[in-house]
């Protein structure tokens, strides 16, 4: 019997993918809600997020400190071996009986080694997808290390039944993230037009026309980051259209990104840009849905993007072979092409909404999987 369900988060990120969950979790008696916090989540350079979660009515029971500085492969890889000392302790005090693994991030593939080595089984969400960079690898050895998958597309709950997993521990739900999207939106809430007063740069009024920038490093192209980085910047100073750029991720990278980002402010090379490191999920939600597109390499655009229709324009390989509907269009790290993309995006407008993802049902079909469990076989086996 499933009764004390543990939930580790990373970054940001991981948070608004699997926010709805939790709630859903933490909300119903038959569970006992336990919470980690690591990596960047914690940090104040990358947004800490931990004040935001304990203001969403979440109570924290540990947290991790395990990101070393520096930003590179080897960093990185640093960063989840440590993740993955300190998690085998936390795991030892709670004593979970089920713990969750969100997405694809480096940090995750520490949290599924812990579990694993310690018999604790694992549910995944958002396996058997198909990307670019080392999240692809990182995605599909987390999907054989788990016991219960709840995959957000059909295509890939069928890719993880090809991976050898048990069709009868494969659950499509769709993704949790879209169920959050819809219930912030239930409530049309209306902003300040000077709600934006937080970050750096331009007065930004959120009832005037806007793009959204969201780019992180592609960790198997890092050599490639400066040029890539200047290239997006120097089409969004093309464009002169009010700009809302979102601090990267902590992937290996990300400090060649924010350099570059902060030597654009301070030698004023970008006209119309406003710096954030951390919104809070319910405004983000509301801003991607207001902007006229959203820029870069992150999944929102493909997912959430989907959901609410928002024109998407996807620069380079992170997201490669992702699934994702027509109001996505993608391009090389070419300057001409980038700009001409945002600029029929634009022209284009709004997209029909779509599912690709769920209709926002996710956690309620995760929680309904999860009370049907009686027992998990921890010793896994490969079936075809």
């Amino acid at each position: 019997m499933l009764k004390k369900i543990c939930f580790v988060i990373g970054s940001r990120a991981n948070y608004s993918s699997i926010k709805s969950v939790m709630t859903a979790v933490k909300s119903d008696r038959k569970f006992s809600f336990q919470l980690v916090l690591s990596t960047s989540s914690v940090l104040q350079r990358y947004g800490d997020v931990s004040n935001l979660i304990q203001n969403d009515g979440f109570s924290i029971d540990e947290k991790i400190f395990n990101l070393i500085e520096g930003e590179t492969p080897l960093t990185m890889a640093k960063s989840t071996g440590l993740c993955l000392i300190e998690l085998s302790s936390v795991f030892s005090r709670l004593k979970p009986d089920l713990v969750f693994a969100v997405g694809d991030r480096f940090e995750v593939m520490a949290v599924v080694l812990a579990a694993s080595y310690m018999n604790i089984p694992i549910a995944h969400t958002m396996g058997g997808e198909v990307t670019g960079t080392i999240d692809e690898s990182i995605r599909h050895a987390i999907t054989k290390f788990s016991h219960i998958h709840f995959p957000a597309t059909k295509e890939a709950a069928e890719r993880i039944r090809k991976l050898g997993e048990n069709k009868d521990n494969i659950f499509y739900v769709g993704c949790p993230r879209i169920d959050y999207v819809k219930e912030v939106l239930s409530k049309k809430r209306i902003y300040n037009k000077n709600i934006l007063s937080q970050g750096v740069g331009i007065k930004f009024d959120i009832n005037k026309p806007f793009i959204i920038l969201s780019y992180h490093p592609v960790t198997t192209e890092f050599e490639k980051i400066d040029v890539q980085t200047r290239q997006i910047l120097d089409c969004v100073n093309t464009l002169d259209i009010p700009t809302i750029i979102l601090w990267p991720n902590a992937d290996a990278g990300s400090s060649k990104i924010a350099k570059l980002f902060r030597v654009y402010r301070e030698n004023k090379l970008l006209k119309k840009a406003h710096f954030y490191k951390n919104l809070p999920t319910d405004l983000y939600i509301n801003l991607l849905d207001k902007c006229l597109c959203i820029v870069g390499n992150s999944s929102s655009g493909i997912r959430e993007g989907n959901y609410l229709g928002v024109p998407c324009v996807n620069i380079g390989s992170r997201q490669n072979s992702r699934e994702r509907g027509c109001n996505v269009i993608n391009v090389p790290f070419e300057k001409k092409k980038i700009i001409n993309a945002i600029k029929f995006q634009i022209k284009n407008g709004k997209y029909k909404e779509g599912k690709l993802y769920g209709d926002g049902t996710a956690s309620q079909k995760i929680i309904s999987v999860l009370k049907n469990v009686s027992s998990i076989k921890i010793q896994k086996q490969i079936t075809y």
